[in-house]
């Protein structure tokens, strides 16, 4: 009786379904295209003539008639000085040159009555070259007394007030011209970066204060890098167009050199794990996937360009990457 019911229990057993763990993905083949990697860099916008503005002489202060912001034109008088002690400098050098004249004439007259020696002549000659060259001095620093604008601009800082004692040569104004074919971002890049470009490259500029993109120019490469940071400097010329800038933007950079070098793009959404310029893609290799490292080189729209970790013609999973492990089953779909 019970080998009865084992046996009709076992003929009435449904067999076991079998389930199909295939994962169905999208591929795309890795191309292989010449590109010019770009140079990523950033730096503040200022203009190309940027002036400290000084007195070539010391003195006091007597009125600065310009404040911070306020636009001057080429030639303005900015500020000047207390010219007490110029005018007596002047004055002095003057009575100087007046009495070395008359020495000279009179040592001079003398020597054609044979009064006087040659070397009497010779010396009150000499003063007087000396004098008339004083009386210069002083006439000069007395125009240098004021300054002046040395551009169409704006005033970005005041450094010193009226009443202040200065010396020659300290900036009292920082002036910089708002011209638009003089905007240039000044950017540090390292050794590396500086061999691959040689001038007069295309560069693209970025400001967080702007939605658009700018274009420029490279316009100077420092043939020496700096001593503190070890970076060379790059000067790009900006093309502002219709847009009011304003100096001490920060920009960023990219510029892309002539050379171009063979790479390969997939696109963005095929890229798992990234970071910095590591990740990592599924590739199908005999129906199974297959996770492979590659270095990026950089982005651009929606195509990531490597530099290594895959060859021409892999297929690249770039849908359904994320239910997939190492060695996981797929199925492409279209």
């Amino acid at each position: 009786m019970l080998s009865t019911a084992i046996f009709t229990s076992c003929k009435h057993s449904k067999p076991v379904e079998k389930t199909d763990n295939t994962v169905p993905v999208k591929v795309i083949s890795a191309n292989e295209l010449q590109e010019s990697e770009p140079l990523e860099t950033s730096g503040l916008l200022s203009s190309e003539q940027q002036s400290n503005l000084s007195f070539k002489t010391g003195g006091i202060i007597n009125r600065i008639l310009v404040k911070e912001g306020d636009h001057v034109r080429k030639g303005q008088v900015l500020a000047l000085l207390n010219m007490t002690e110029v005018s007596a400098q002047m004055n002095q050098a003057e009575e100087t040159y007046q009495k070395a004249k008359r020495d000279a004439r009179r040592i001079a007259n003398l020597f054609k009555d044979s009064v006087s020696t040659r070397e009497q002549l010779e010396n009150t000659q000499t003063s007087l070259a000396i004098a008339k060259k004083q009386l210069d001095i002083a006439r000069f620093n007395n125009t240098q007394s004021s300054i002046v604008s040395n551009t169409d601009g704006v005033v970005l800082k005041k450094l010193a007030n009226e009443g202040e004692q200065v010396g020659g040569g300290a900036a009292v104004l920082f002036v910089s011209s708002v011209a638009g074919k003089d905007w240039v971002i000044k950017c540090g890049i390292t050794d590396k970066d500086r061999a691959r470009i040689s001038g007069n490259e295309k560069a693209e500029i970025h400001f967080d204060a702007y939605a658009q993109t700018f274009s420029g120019k490279v316009k100077t490469l420092a043939q020496g890098s700096d001593s503190g940071s070890g970076l060379y400097q790059v000067e790009v010329r900006l093309e502002p167009g219709n847009v009011q800038l304003i100096s001490g933007l920060f920009a960023k950079v990219k510029i892309y050199p002539a050379g171009k070098t063979d790479l390969l793009s997939v696109p963005v959404d095929a890229l798992i794990e990234g970071k910095n310029d590591s990740a990592y893609v599924f590739t199908v290799v005999n129906q199974k996937a297959q996770r492979k490292a590659v270095k990026l080189a950089y982005l651009k729209g929606d195509k990531a360009f490597i530099s290594s970790g895959l060859t021409s013609g892999d297929r690249v999973i770039r849908e359904g990457s994320a239910y997939l492990t190492e060695g996981s089953l797929v199925k492409i779909i279209k």
